[in-house]
């Protein structure tokens, strides 16, 4: 690759939309990746970094509810902390929209959970 030409020819045909699809999805597994780690840490491993890690993840926390609000923060918080069993299995989420009978979510991806936020902002 040469670097001179880095931004010359650069064109980025990608509207916001689909940039702000991309850094969530990235978020999201780092996120999800980061919380991984910390709980490998404590259960394999016997090390406690909850406390030396929890500022952090509060303020992530504040960071995704001042962009999308509590009833969306809630879900990707949910998606982040609590969609496994205990023995590794995918939990669903329930939510009723307005008029729309109550349905169960089984979210695998951050796209499912894209999906999901994008249909809970259009709500409001």
């Amino acid at each position: 690759m040469n670097l001179s030409n880095f931004g010359n020819k650069l064109r980025i045909s990608r509207n916001k939309k689909s940039q702000e699809k991309e850094i969530f999805i990235d978020l999201i597994n780092t996120l999800e990746h980061c919380w991984i780690r910390t709980n490998f840490l404590h259960e394999d491993l016997k090390i406690d970094f909850y406390s030396y890690d929890e500022a952090y993840y509060k303020m992530i926390e504040d960071l995704i509810f001042l962009k999308y609000g509590e009833a969306a923060s809630g879900i990707i918080l949910w998606y982040i902390y609590d969609r496994f069993n205990a023995d590794g299995s995918l939990l669903g989420l329930e939510i009723t929209f307005p008029n729309k009978p109550k349905k169960t979510y089984y979210l695998k991806t951050p796209l499912d959970l894209w999906n999901l936020v994008e249909k809970v902002l259009k709500i409001k």
